[in-house]
């Protein structure tokens, strides 16, 4: 909850457009692997001082209840305004030109999915959606066996392995912190793509080398380092093109908690299947489908869409804008608002009923018959030019 929530007020904050709010995703995010870290030093500091470890969870209680105390004391971050729906004469018209079988329209594979909500959903939320719940639970599985692992097929000592756990930890703050300064020079695709190709080559080294020592180490290193730029980073590839929302913020967290409750089980029933061995293979397995999927989305966005660095939506090529307000209708809004003398703020134009839009996406033959109707209501001239 505490998760999903942070990164929504971020979203806010930004309102989903600037750089910056990479490089804040991964320094928020960078705090869950320190807590982590540090989780099981305070256990063990409280088995020490106290002689109870249950007193840990009081202590970590009180630690998170200061900083949200602090919280309500702060001016909340406001909610973007919700995307315009979509006119079902804008659909008629892309039907009947063609324009739908553009690129960024709402075809795929030739299928018409109707709206390019639906086309933003099939081939963007839902493969990132897939690629969260493998990849983050591969993530908490390794985590959870790497120490059995160690122990059993690697064959080190139980001191060893123990400390792989916290290296794996470790190698993931570092990584996510190193995002943080990345995010501001690098696209969220150029960071995601390279670090999941790491994770994926770690676990195959893994899984073909011979276990010892040191190639435990290393790949646990590598690991680590490769998926901790996973969970931050899928949200700043959203937010850079106007597609991260509030609903799919709660989804991304949604699915990476089926990742967390299912993955580990799933690599629990493999290795009483087929032993130790079989834990690697299996996680590189779901790394590589969830970098095959991320990677597919990353070349369709660029492909298909125009990064927004403003404050406004993603722009399909040869589609409307998906999120925020069209330059040009903002624009007519604003002279149409200006012209107006109806203490309302509607447009004067049409007498007071019809939109900024409307305006915009009127005809040549339809502004000259808006402009004669104001002119002769007295509240803009008939002659001139307007830009719009």
């Amino acid at each position: 909850l505490g998760n999903a929530t942070a990164n929504t007020s971020l979203t806010w904050a930004w309102h989903g457009a600037a750089p910056q709010l990479a490089a804040a995703f991964n320094l928020v995010n960078s705090c869950f692997p320190l807590g982590g870290s540090a989780a099981p030093l305070v256990v063990l500091a409280s088995e020490r001082r106290v002689g109870n470890s249950l007193a840990a969870f009081s202590a970590i209680s009180v630690a998170a209840l200061l900083p949200a105390a602090g919280c309500a004391l702060l001016q909340p971050p406001t909610a973007p305004p919700p995307p315009p729906e979509e006119r079902a004469e804008e659909e008629k018209e892309g039907a009947a030109d063609g324009s739908s079988r553009a690129v960024g329209g709402s075809t795929v594979l030739g299928i018409d999915l109707g709206s390019r909500r639906a086309y933003v959903r099939c081939t963007v939320h839902a493969p990132l959606l897939l690629t969260t719940t493998l990849c983050i639970g591969a993530e908490i599985a390794y985590a959870a066996w790497v120490y059995a692992y160690a122990a059993h097929h690697a064959e080190m000592r139980s001191d060893e392995a123990a400390y792989l756990s916290s290296l794996y930890w470790s190698a993931f703050v570092v990584g996510r912190l190193s995002a943080t300064p990345l995010a501001a020079y690098f696209s969220p695709g150029s960071i995601l793509v390279p670090s999941l190709a790491l994770e994926v080559l770690s676990l195959l080294a893994l899984a073909l080398l011979p276990p010892s020592s040191n190639v435990m180490r290393a790949g646990t290193v590598g690991a680590g380092v490769g998926v901790s730029m996973l969970f931050s980073n899928i949200l700043s590839l959203l937010a850079r093109y106007g597609l991260l929302t509030t609903a799919m913020t709660g989804a991304l967290g949604a699915f990476a908690a089926i990742g967390h409750m299912t993955v580990p089980s799933l690599a629990g029933a493999a290795i009483d299947r087929h032993g130790y061995a079989a834990l690697m293979p299996l996680l590189c397995a779901l790394n590589g489908v969830g970098l095959a999927l991320l990677t597919a989305v990353v070349l369709h966005l660029r492909a298909n869409f125009h990064a927004d660095e403003g404050s406004g939506g993603a722009v399909p090529q040869g589609g409307r804008r998906l999120g925020g307000r069209s330059k040009r209708a903002e624009e007519a809004r604003r002279i149409a608002s200006e012209w107006s003398p109806s203490p309302r703020g509607n447009s004067a134009l049409d007498g007071g009923s019809s939109s900024g839009e409307d305006w915009a996406e009127a005809g040549q033959g339809e502004r000259q018959r808006l402009l004669g109707g104001a002119s002769r209501r007295g509240s803009a001239p008939t002659t001139g030019i307007v830009v719009v």
